[in-house]
């Protein structure tokens, strides 16, 4: 199989194409030529014939008023002049009568054995047909220069001769083996001729074909390797001719398609890097609605697989959108680009745009899908915390107001009612005071606060805070344990911000836990954080709550949490301050048995954990 298909290519090959046109070129020239001599030896044969006819007979001297049949006759028999014309094995001469058309009388030997049979053969000549139809005394028959005939093909030449008895007509005739035979040693010699140049050309042909083929087979195949990526090295240039310029136009060409791809490749791999390192999700649909690009962004934000992606008319009915890629492709444009969808647990607001072809018609759709979800929580936080922190105002400013509008009225006249109402707008006013205090704490926070690090004992800073707070748990009759293990390092940090924390959890412990409660306080060492704990015995915290206590405004019991004073920022601010040295906060609690906040510092600076 593997030869013939070779051989079949080397037949389609240009080398064998040109082998052959120069093959069929000197067969077709051989030819022309074979026929050009055989004709002019056929003429030369005929002419030489002819000639020696006319000049011989016409020496004779015959015309119409000295002689008759038997005269001519007797010459053409006896006349040593053109005895040797006319006379032999292979010519002969014969007289017809022209108005009758009888032969009077032939050399020719078959004319002596068989008259009809050669009456038949002489009468086949279109030479003598034409000089018996004519009246023209002048008229000669050498139009057609042999005849065919059973008994050997034949030259011929007729003229018409008046004599003083009649009109005859000498039709002479040579025979044309003798023509045959040179012709048959030039066509064996021009058939040898040919074959010896059939032969030359093909060698020839191949030596010279290899010239422009060996050039072109070198330019297929680099171009095969080019195809493979391998633009190594460049073509030499052997020649200033077509071919050599072709050499240096697939060069140029390599250089220029290597420069190309690179710079494609290049752009390519931007392209990738872009699409791989974007925060943005981004899926590209064909123009039949299915998925032929996505980035790890998309398949994180939608959590499938590039190859899970439904398509285009699936994605848009999941995501309730109302677009097709039919009414998009008719349209050639998308009449709403921006959509803010809920899709499972995310908010993804999405961007589509489509990407047109050469003719500036719909190929298909790129969708930018942006995840909003904690742009969403943070919108509903921010109007959460403006009507949190309208509502915490209005109350107290209500109960100052309508205090203030009384005791204006005359109720400043009864001292004892007097100084009770001023004693609420007092606390009204510190509780307006403690909110906006942990107000602008917070928006401390959110600016950037910088931490004055300094070496602190946690020891003795959990002791401090914890004597502190000791006359407001005896203010309730509660228990406050501390308990400090041994050997806790010095840790760096803000003493004020840490001071913050502590008391603000110790403060949570007593506000929430009623009268004769147990708090305990505990600090050790943990690797590579010091752990602060405060326990306490109180009302707990239901379990659906716990992930949003440290959450602005958040409070579990709303209406007990405003009457103990809390602001609902206190946590919030804890958490933050713990984070912002490093650390984190933790609870565990159950409702109705208490609740248990670990705070963990780092031993070290925040920055130098990463070291």
């Amino acid at each position: 199989m593997r030869k013939i298909i070779s051989k079949s290519a080397f037949f389609r090959s240009i080398q064998w194409r040109l082998v052959l046109i120069l093959m069929l070129t000197t067969f077709v020239l051989m030819s022309v030529v074979w026929v050009f001599l055989n004709a002019r030896v056929e003429n030369i044969f005929y002419e030489d014939f002819k000639t020696n006819i006319e000049t011989n007979y016409e020496a004779l001297g015959i015309n119409q008023e000295n002689t008759d049949f038997q005269k001519l006759l007797k010459e053409l028999k006896e006349n040593a002049l053109i005895a040797g014309f006319i006379h032999g094995p292979d010519k002969s001469y014969t007289i017809i009568d022209k108005s009758t058309a009888e032969i009077l009388y032939s050399s020719d030997e078959l004319y002596q054995t068989d008259k009809i049979q050669f009456r038949n053969g002489i009468f086949k000549s279109e030479n003598l047909l034409y000089v018996l139809s004519q009246d023209d005394p002048e008229a000669v028959g050498n139009r057609q220069k042999y005849t065919k005939s059973e008994r050997g093909d034949f030259y011929d030449y007729v003229k018409i001769q008046r004599l003083k008895d009649g009109e005859y007509v000498l039709f002479f005739k040579y025979s044309r083996e003798r023509a045959l035979d040179v012709l048959n040693d030039f066509s064996n010699a021009i058939l040898v001729s040919t074959v010896i140049s059939l032969f030359a050309a093909v060698i020839i042909g191949s030596v010279l074909s290899r010239t422009i083929t060996l050039p072109i087979n070198d330019i297929m195949h680099r171009a095969k390797k080019i195809t493979d990526g391998d633009f190594g090295y460049a073509l030499d240039v052997k020649s200033d001719d077509e071919v050599g310029m072709l050499t240096r136009t697939f060069n140029f060409m390599s250089s220029r398609l290597k420069s190309m791809l690179t710079e494609i490749t290049s752009e390519k791999k931007k392209l990738e890097t872009i699409l791989n390192y974007m925060t943005d999700g981004i899926i590209a649909y064909n123009r039949t609605g299915e998925v032929i690009l996505t980035n790890p962004a998309a398949e994180k934000l939608l959590k499938s697989k590039a190859a899970d992606i439904v398509s285009f008319d699936e994605f848009m009915s999941t995501l309730g959108i109302k677009l097709n890629m039919g009414s998009i492709i008719s349209d050639n444009k998308i009449i709403e680009p921006l959509h803010k969808v809920q899709y499972k647990d995310k908010y993804i607001k999405i961007h589509l745009a489509i990407f047109t072809d050469e003719n500036n018609q719909t190929d298909g759709i790129i969708a930018v899908l942006q995840d909003i979800t904690e742009e969403h929580k943070l919108d509903i936080m921010r109007k959460e915390f403006v009507a949190n922190v309208s509502h915490e105002l209005r109350t107290p400013l209500t109960s100052v107001k309508s205090y203030t509008e009384t005791l204006l009225d005359g109720a400043l006249q009864d001292k004892a009612t007097a100084e009770q109402f001023l004693g609420v707008i007092n606390e009204e006013t510190d509780r307006m005071t403690r909110l906006v205090k942990d107000l602008l704490t917070l928006s401390q926070h959110d600016g950037g606060i910088k931490l004055n690090f300094e070496d602190i004992s946690i020891s003795d800073l959990v002791g401090s805070c914890a004597d502190r707070m000791k006359r407001e748990a005896k203010l309730k009759n509660q228990e406050l344990k501390v308990r400090i293990k041994q050997g806790i390092p010095i840790i760096q940090g803000d003493r004020y911000r840490i001071d913050q924390l502590i008391i603000n959890i110790i403060s949570n412990a007593i506000k929430y836990t009623p009268e004769k409660g147990r708090i305990t306080v505990q600090a050790h060492c943990d690797k590579e954080f010091v752990i602060i704990s405060v326990e306490d015995n109180g009302i707990g915290i239901p379990a659906p709550d716990l992930d949003r206590i440290f959450e602005r405004f958040y409070r579990v019991d709303k209406a007990r949490s405003r009457q103990m004073g809390g602001t609902g920022l206190g946590l919030a601010i804890a958490k933050e301050i713990a984070v912002l040295h490093g650390g984190n906060i933790t609870v565990k609690s159950k409702p109705g048995k208490g609740t248990h906040i670990s705070i963990f510092l780092p031993v070290r600076k925040p920055h130098q954990q990463a070291l």
